[in-house]
């Protein structure tokens, strides 16, 4: 009987709207991530050329506007052209024959393709929820086979769901119920942008981006070498610098005579918290989820809660974080791309294929995962037409040619990242302790995993499902052991290969699955189950992302998302300096600093950021490395080895804790004088 039951999920039970009923401020708001999409990709064509030519700010912002002018331009004559042909047979819109019909034997196969997807699903969850890691294999096993079965069935069920009739007999929705899941939609996009202004989470990754747009405050100019350690004298930590979102925020700080962190951690948090809770929005409706509203409702509480450890968790990468480069990608660009792509596989047009392009150039633009992340997901999006080949080779190519272009050259140019895999962070290999960053255990972890390996049948866009499918199946590679060990050997990602759960869509799934069990109950209390029990689940388990459970901080806004007492330290310090100096402090102070200005430098503001530069002489990296341990307390370097570094390293001004008195005495003692201190920090000149 259940299996029955889940064999049905495919029918065109789920309500689709009507594209000529949709509300003008619906359109409005479909078309918002869209503008995203338009203004990053413009922007990476523009930045790659000047990086090429060697051009300067100036010139690049000439180039964006010319580029967006162009943009709007052709926009208008496509609109013009839709319209001429509004009523006209379009390409792959034409009716064919009816769908097949089903043999006995075609529904006892599909019934247990859904019991093995549940059964290897449920299984597979309890055992992660559990923390059962001697049994790692086992889960990626279970995994694997879900995935397999659940993809299997999508297609079995879109073969009998020609493309072309994917949307036969589906009722539309009313005008009215799409306006109210806009107005919810917006609602939810308002009321998170506001939570975003007002959280506090210091984030060590911040070193390498926002230094790199002060620079281009500083100096109007696109740096193509190190800003950190110096002004351009070594080479760049992380080669080449293809990602153009940090030029970007540089170029509107320089343009708006602001600090590159006031765009950073002002402007940006709520108008991406904003755009992503619409592109959310916006891909569930394009999934044809029934109850949108709640469904979108379920998915963001869901995020809400996913706090507590695990830095990899959905909910640790959304609101709290959403000003990096590679969270936008992941909270804004993601969904927006599955939302391009099941476009262009049900009707697989030009203009549907240009903004595969430009999705996949913007994203590389946010940052460099998506030189492999992006073709995963074209890889996903193809997949519903692999009856038409070409059809989707040809999607595949829109969405995944620019990345795998700008992969490519990072490769033949010696690409590099500062996160260097050494034995300190051997672990970070272990799909265990990825999957576990990732889906947490506990009840929570049951919810989650759950909810991506029945994707495949829950997801009611038949299409969709397939895609669904097969990203949940490539996912769960990277989770086989040895396969980021000989991803890293191969290519040098390993570890990094954890962000390719991204695809996966977690927060849209968990929302579907809790909300699309109510439309097999005919009874109110009975189609509250699955809601409820979710919210009981997040409320009791779960961890809210705005609390100091969460390592998270509420402070009223405007604020940067660094500690106050470091701002407040950074900015004295920097103050009784002289451009081009050296100040020696703890890592967080030392992040701080950088991120405020280039103008000074830092002996090291995060350790493992020097590995690169190991066998430069120039950089004395052993002597830097015993004044990292000296600043931040770790290690015991002796009081000669520390007066040996200050003088080879030339360092002005040392900033420590006030507690740390046989340090500062030290320091004394090498002829470094006090100067007016913040109450947590004592900074000492020579």
């Amino acid at each position: 009987m259940v299996a029955r039951t889940l064999t049905g999920l495919a029918s065109p039970r789920t309500a689709r709207e009507d594209p000529s009923e949709a509300s003008r401020l619906t359109r409005s708001c479909e078309r918002l991530p869209d503008l995203g999409v338009v203004v990053l990709a413009t922007w990476t064509l523009v930045y790659h050329a000047c990086l090429l030519l060697g051009l300067a700010v100036p010139w690049a912002v000439t180039l964006e506007v010319c580029a967006l002018v162009a943009c709007v331009a052709a926009t208008w004559r496509v609109r013009r052209r839709a319209e001429s042909l509004r009523g006209q047979a379009l390409p792959d819109q034409v009716s064919s024959a009816g769908s097949r019909t089903t043999t006995p034997d075609q529904v006892r196969v599909e019934s247990g393709l859904v019991r093995a997807t549940v059964g290897c699903g449920v299984v597979a969850a309890l055992l992660l929820a559990v923390n059962a890691h001697i049994l790692w294999p086992l889960i990626a096993a279970l995994w694997l086979a879900s995935a397999i079965a659940g993809t299997t069935w999508a297609v079995l069920r879109l073969r009998r769901s020609p493309p072309d009739r994917s949307a036969a007999g589906v009722p539309v929705s009313s005008a009215a119920q799409s306006r109210t899941d806009t107005i919810v939609a917006l609602g939810w996009a308002f009321a998170l942008a506001v939570l975003s202004t007002f959280t506090l989470y210091p984030n060590p990754d911040d070193l390498y981006y926002v230094n790199l747009s002060q620079w281009v405050v500083d100096h109007g100019t696109y740096p193509t070498r190190d800003t950190i350690f110096s002004n351009l004298a070594y080479p760049m930590s992380s080669w080449p610098p293809m990602a153009s979102y940090d030029p970007l925020v540089g170029t509107l700080a320089r343009l708006g005579g602001v600090h590159a962190a006031t765009v950073v951690y002002i402007v940006v948090p709520p108008v991406a918290t904003f755009l992503s809770v619409l592109a959310l929005w916006r891909l569930l409706r394009a999934w044809r989820v029934k109850a949108l509203a709640l469904t979108l409702s379920l998915a963001l509480l869901f995020l809400l809660f996913d706090g507590g450890w695990g830095y990899a968790a959905p909910g640790n990468l959304f609101v709290i974080r959403l000003w990096q480069g590679k969270v936008i990608l992941l909270c804004l660009l993601v969904p927006t791309l599955l939302v391009y792509a099941l476009r262009f596989a049900e009707r697989p047009t030009w203009a549907r294929a240009g903004w595969l392009f430009a999705g996949g150039i913007a994203a590389v633009g946010l940052t460099t995962t998506a030189m492999f992340l992006v073709p995963i997901l074209a890889v996903g999006g193809a997949a519903p037409r692999w009856r038409r080949p070409a059809l989707a080779l040809r999607g595949f190519v829109a969405m995944a040619a620019y990345p795998l272009a700008a992969g490519a050259l990072t490769i033949a140019v010696g690409g590099r990242s500062a996160d260097l895999f050494d034995s300190r962070k051997l672990y970070r290999f272990d799909p265990d302790w990825i999957g576990h960053q990732i889906f947490r255990s506990g009840p929570v972890a049951v919810v989650v995993v759950v909810a991506v390996l029945m994707g495949a049948l829950l997801v009611p866009h038949p299409m969709a499902k397939v895609t669904t499918g097969v990203l949940t199946l490539l996912t769960g590679i990277t989770f086989v052991p040895g396969f980021t060990h000989l991803s890293y050997d191969l290519v040098g990602l390993g570890p990094t290969l954890w962000r390719v759960s991204w695809v996966c869509s977690v927060a849209a799934l968990v929302g579907v699955l809790a909300s699309q069990s109510a439309i097999y109950f005919s009874r109110l209390k009975q189609q509250a189950t699955g809601p409820v029990a979710l919210c009981l689940v997040l409320v009791v388990f779960g961890v809210p992302v705005w609390t100091e459970r969460n390592a998270v901080f509420l402070s009223s806004p405007p604020h940067w998302q660094r500690g106050g007492q470091s701002v407040a330290t950074a900015q004295q310090a920097i103050a009784q300096v002289r451009p081009g100096d050296i100040i020696l402090s703890p890592e967080d102070l030392a992040v701080t600093i950088d991120v405020l200005t280039t103008r000074v430098k830092t002996v090291a503001p995060r350790d493992y950021f020097m590995d690169y530069l190991k066998g430069d002489h120039s950089f004395h990296f052993g002597l830097r490395l015993n004044l990292v341990h000296f600043a931040n307390h770790q290690g015991h370097p002796t009081g000669p080895q520390i007066a040996k570094a200050l003088r080879v390293i030339g360092v002005d001004e040392v900033c420590l804790p006030r507690l740390a008195f046989d340090r500062l005495l030290l320091l004394r003692s090498l002829g470094y004088e006090p100067v007016p201190s913040s109450y947590w920090y004592v900074c000492l000149t020579r």
